[in-house]
């Protein structure tokens, strides 16, 4: 009751954002990196990234708010600033030195993208892998078909709301864990059904991008069923130069490999960041 009561003065009614749980926490060294994961998982997903980072940088996985460890507050939106503004708190409460080299997976991607634009100067680079636009696409037949279809499906999950049904959510794992490996229970499925709704389907994202002069990676899958892979210029326009694309072998997961060719962005940006502070 004492939690409740704090919890709809300090969040709700003073609008004090939330501080997320740091799941994965290793390493020292700098520019740190921030791993934000995608919908229905958890900061888990990171672990071969971790692993292979945590000799060179502070590398820090969040759960994000609503899922894994963090809190899940029922009165959120979970729409892409909610998320963001828990990320900011969270990276200012540990301290991180900034600013960070910021690495999204799927939402995570929308996500570090917002923060990015409303905090350039918390964010050295952006590293997006498998990032879902189904916003601002290029009018072809192949995306508006594809997004049709990618839309029908969300609208069906959402359709599930208000509350908790296994039944139901048993579906909706069926539907989707080959494709992305939810992880929703009871106590995840509003900020699922939430930010699902709230953050990916009405995305500005690729709007938001247009607006930030931060480089950027963007990964693509190619067998990833999930998002529609492209050069930059086709979602982005010609004022991408700051925007390098690639395509590797995987699904919308991370793999192994795809763990690797991640961290080799990273040191590759962070390679950069030593040549500009030395000239």
């Amino acid at each position: 009751m004492a939690n409740r009561l704090f919890d709809k003065l300090w969040h709700q009614k003073l609008r004090r954002p939330y501080v997320l749980a740091s799941t994965l926490d290793e390493g020292g060294g700098n520019p740190p990196v921030v791993l934000l994961h995608g919908i229905g998982r958890t900061a888990s997903i990171w672990e071969n990234v971790v692993t292979l980072l945590k000799d060179k940088h502070r590398v820090v996985a969040f759960d994000l708010l609503g899922f894994g460890a963090s809190p899940k507050p029922d009165w959120k939106d979970y729409n892409t600033d909610d998320h963001v503004e828990a990320v900011v708190a969270s990276i200012k409460k540990m301290k991180l030195q900034q600013p960070v080299i910021l690495v999204g997976h799927s939402m995570g991607c929308l996500v570090a993208v917002r923060l990015a634009l409303r905090y350039p100067d918390m964010v050295e680079r952006l590293i997006l892998y498998e990032m879902p636009l189904y916003d601002g696409l290029p009018n072809k037949a192949i995306y508006r078909l594809r997004t049709d279809l990618y839309l029908r499906f969300f609208q069906k999950v959402t359709s599930y709301q208000p509350k908790f049904d296994a039944e139901k959510a048993r579906l909706v794992e069926k539907l989707a864990t080959k494709v992305i490996g939810l992880e929703v229970d009871e106590t995840t499925w509003q900020p699922f059904i939430k930010s699902l709704e709230n953050t990916i389907v009405n995305q500005t994202t690729t709007e938001d991008i247009k607006q930030i002069a931060i480089p950027m990676d963007v990964i693509y899958g190619r067998l990833d069923m999930l998002v529609i892979r492209g050069k930059a210029q086709k979602f982005f326009g010609d004022n991408s130069d700051h925007i390098t694309t690639h395509t590797i072998h995987a699904r919308h997961n991370i793999s192994p490999k795809a763990a690797q060719f991640i961290v080799e962005r990273i040191e590759s940006a962070n390679l950069a960041i030593g040549i500009e502070a030395q000239s």
